[in-house]
């Protein structure tokens, strides 16, 4: 997963960069601290050892950052500019309401691709799950990402069902990551089997919005 260096601007870090030496160490301790989440799990990570691994003392990693809960979120900020990269450039081509759907699995193949090729990020959205504030920014950037979907679709919606078709669309997006985690949890046939479902239950659940029927 490439992970982008504008996230550095985030809360998270202690203090920011202002030289490409500084950026490149900075990159360098979160790519190592990323790598060991993946190898040995999150709990047994410790910032000595991201510092030797990084290939400096323990202070350089102390100046960017208090704690390991700092690192974590940083490297979720970075996560998060990829997946909002991913979904804008999924948006690119809807030119009629037959697209939505099509739009709306090709993120979601996306989003998977992502996540089962980069084992790390499994870890990295596991421990978000455990932090209160960091699960409740996940939560909003998930909503900025249903609504980046709604914005650009809801012209093909009737003004009357436009509100409720948004909540859909965020309910879809919340659903997507346990889809997601559920399906690799196998990697079997039952993979590929849960993430169709998957994709088959968004169709049925946007078609309600191109029917004369809808509520």
């Amino acid at each position: 997963m490439k992970i982008q260096r504008d996230a550095c601007e985030g809360s998270a870090l202690r203090r920011q960069p202002k030289q490409d030496r500084s950026r490149e160490r900075l990159d360098e301790i979160l790519k190592v601290a990323m790598e060991l989440i993946g190898s040995k799990g999150l709990d047994a990570v410790t910032m000595k050892e991201i510092a030797t691994n990084a290939g400096g003392p323990i202070a350089s990693v102390y100046q960017y950052f208090p704690n390991k809960s700092a690192i974590i979120a940083t490297l979720y900020e970075r996560y998060a500019l990829c997946i909002r990269a991913l979904v804008a450039d999924k948006l690119t081509h809807i030119d009629g309401w037959e697209d939505v759907g099509a739009a709306a699995e090709t993120v979601f193949d996306a989003y998977f691709k992502l996540v089962s090729e980069h084992p790390p990020t499994q870890d990295l959205l596991n421990a978000i799950q455990a932090d209160t504030k960091l699960n409740d920014a996940d939560v909003e950037e998930t909503r900025l990402h249903a609504n980046m979907f709604s914005d650009a679709t809801q012209r093909f919606i009737p003004e009357p069902r436009r509100e409720q078709y948004r909540r859909t669309v965020f309910l879809m997006f919340c659903m997507a990551g346990g889809a997601v985690r559920l399906a690799l949890m196998f990697r079997t046939d039952e993979t590929i089997d849960i993430t169709g479902d998957f994709k088959a239950m968004i169709r049925r659940q946007l078609r309600i919005f191109a029917s004369d029927d809808a509520d």
